[in-house]
């Protein structure tokens, strides 16, 4: 939010933000549903969402990084 403040569009961060929100809890419904559907059993979400735990730390570590070395977005003036 603070980056987006700065590039001057707050709004339009926060509605992306709830956006990925949603779509984080479809992808989390439909990968728990493939995979009891797929036989693995009811235990198998368990793993499933803790894989996918896994993969947003991966990415939020990502991001992290590239925020220390200073990426910036353009932003137009």
């Amino acid at each position: 939010m603070d980056r987006a403040s700065s590039a001057g569009a707050p709004t339009m961060a926060a509605s992306v933000n709830i956006g990925m929100f949603n779509l984080g809890n479809a992808i989390g419904a439909w990968v728990g549903g493939a995979t009891i559907a797929a036989g693995l059993g009811l235990a198998s979400p368990n793993w499933a969402g803790a894989l996918l735990s896994l993969i947003a730390l991966a990415l939020a570590v990502i991001s992290w990084a590239t925020n220390a070395r200073g990426y910036r977005a353009a932003v137009a003036d």
